[in-house]
């Protein structure tokens, strides 16, 4: 049996998922397989069978249609998505934080009030990155000279500081959790062996403020800031180190889930088995999963509760090494 088959679904509205099928095996099984079979079925003449439909040649075969599932199929595929996930990192602003965008307009007034030039749409590149770098590339495409480009760095970084301590913190401010059964929703993911983390490009002391303020140091497994590892997002690095804290062993049971583009290349990056993209933040669905996502969901609290999974520490032979 020879099928491919990209169907794209909604599950009431929520989940925007792309699958590929090749009779029960894996996405990368589908492409190795058809690596190989490509040629060979070239070289012998012979044609593959679409779903019992007659066989047609590589060069005259049209794009595959997609299939609609019904409404029962497709949440009976989406509840198991998290099945095999051992850790689940998830962006701060616009993932399990609801600020408005506050963070970017910030940054940017921050910016153009002392004197660089940047637009809204140059800003949307920028979505998720460390706040240094975004200051840094906006001050040298204004012109500041190196001689000039730490202090502005330094400048404009403190003014950001400052702006949105007082925006997040204030007695008056409306940041809150992306949803209100937010927390209680870790809980459940924790009690079938889900492990919840955290990271961010905000400074530690904003980072930290907001744990405190959000009561997420009462559930969360662990937090870490972009200023905390060598660079930030796209890079790997902060992934990397709450697997290291959290003893996790292998990348493909990690889960990354965030709102912007440069949350998903840092998980792709990372090689995370299972990256989401949120609609709750920064970024468009089309956008996301040009970047990579593997799945979208309107809000992290929409990925379905994977079943109770047995300890499978205790399933293993003792080590007498």
């Amino acid at each position: 049996c020879w099928c491919s088959c990209q169907p794209s679904w909604q599950v009431a509205g929520v989940f925007s998922v792309f699958v590929v099928m090749f009779c029960g095996s894996s996405a990368a099984a589908v492409r190795r397989t058809c690596q190989v079979m490509k040629p060979l079925l070239h070289a012998s003449g012979a044609t593959p069978t679409m779903l019992g439909l007659a066989p047609r040649s590589f060069a005259s075969q049209p794009p595959v249609a997609p299939i609609t599932f019904s409404p029962r199929m497709t949440q009976k595929i989406a509840r198991t998505v998290l099945q095999n996930i051992d850790l689940l990192v998830c962006d701060m602003a616009g993932t399990v934080v609801q600020e408005g965008g506050l963070v970017y307009q910030v940054l940017q007034r921050s910016m153009t009030e002392n004197g660089l030039k940047v637009s809204d749409h140059d800003m949307e590149h920028w979505h998720g990155a460390k706040k240094e770098a975004v200051i840094e590339h906006f001050a040298r495409q204004s012109g500041i000279p190196d001689t000039e480009l730490e202090e502005t760095i330094l400048k404009i970084s403190d003014a950001f500081v400052n702006s949105i301590d007082k925006a997040y913190f204030d007695d008056a401010s409306s940041v809150s959790h992306i949803d209100a059964g937010l927390l209680g929703y870790f809980k459940q993911l924790q009690s079938v062996g889900i492990k919840i983390a955290l990271n961010t490009g905000y400074p530690k002391n904003i980072q930290e403020g907001l744990v405190k303020r959000l009561a997420f140091d009462k559930v969360v497994d662990a937090y870490i800031s972009a200023y905390e590892v060598p660079e930030g997002r796209p890079f790997p690095y902060m992934i990397h180190r709450l697997m290291e804290r959290l003893h996790i062993e292998d990348v493909k049971r990690v889960a990354k889930a965030g709102d912007s583009v440069r949350d998903i290349e840092e998980g792709r990056n990372a090689g995370c088995g299972l990256v989401i993209g949120v609609l709750s933040g920064a970024d468009s669905s089309e956008a996301l999963l040009a970047a990579g996502a593997d799945i979208v969901c309107n809000v992290v609290t929409d990925l379905p509760m994977p079943r109770i999974r047995r300890d499978s520490s205790l399933l293993r032979l003792p080590d007498l090494s």
